[in-house]
């Protein structure tokens, strides 16, 4: 039975220190080991103690990492620290469970009978939406929200007549690694009816010192790209409500 040293899988959200959860902070500050990402920032790993092992197994965008031995070598270091009997953080950017690839280590753990939680965080799409006063619902105007993957997959967008029937209903799309592929993805809406007035927020490194937003609509979209380059990691809000609520003048 080998169920007796920790291995928490903790979202620590999009890089701001102080929106850990409790149990996340108290979870790194216990750490003998921590395998963390690449978009979470530093100041989160200075909550750790100066004795913690620190190990790098994240990805940035077009690295060239292959990501199936990305994921294989830190199921490989879940074990082997655990196996030592020492208390293991995989510290995730966001929230584990939400474009984290969590439920793979969870799932690597539990088939390998090892002792293991999820800690929850902010994902970046609510953290955006909060840090600039956009609502993700809206009392008697939306009913739902929308996380959706940017990626393309076989020359096309997943669930792409859904996601416009999301924008139809006056719902907002909080879009994850979309940044590179925000023109098609844009023009697969239109081409499906979604208004070219659409409002769309760019937010970019969200729960950093220098996140910023940028403002456009669909479509304004390539005109505006054409002029602006958001720095990434970006999430992207699209939907008839996004736009920021401000002070009154």
């Amino acid at each position: 039975m080998l169920k007796e040293h920790l291995i928490s899988i903790v979202g620590a959200g999009p890089g701001d220190p102080d929106l850990l959860t409790v149990k996340a902070l108290r979870r790194i500050q216990q750490a003998d080991v921590i395998l963390y990402d690449a978009l979470h920032g530093d100041e989160v790993l200075q909550m750790a103690t100066e004795h913690t092992l620190k190990i790098y197994a994240g990805k940035h965008y077009q690295d060239g990492q292959h990501q199936s031995k990305r994921q294989d070598k830190i199921h490989e270091l879940l074990k082997k620290y655990a196996l030592q009997g020492l208390k293991v953080v995989r510290l995730k950017a966001g929230d584990p469970f939400i474009f984290g690839r969590g439920a793979e280590e969870l799932e690597f753990c539990l088939s390998e009978n090892l002792n293991v939680e999820v800690v929850p965080g902010i994902t970046a799409g609510l953290a955006a939406a909060t840090a600039f006063h956009i609502p993700v619902t809206l009392r008697g105007e939306n009913s739902m929200a929308l996380f959706y993957t940017g990626h393309k997959r076989d020359g096309g967008f997943d669930d792409i007549d859904t996601v416009a029937s999301v924008l139809k209903a006056n719902a907002p799309v909080m879009v994850y690694m979309g940044l590179k592929n925000l023109q098609l993805l844009a023009s697969a809406l239109t081409e499906r009816e979604v208004d070219v007035h659409t409002p769309l927020q760019i937010v970019s490194r969200v729960g950093h010192h220098d996140q910023q937003i940028f403002a456009t609509d669909m479509g304004n979209l390539d005109n505006f790209l054409a002029k602006n380059e958001p720095p990434m990691p970006a999430v992207i809000l699209i939907g008839t409500h996004t736009k920021p609520i401000l002070p009154e003048n």
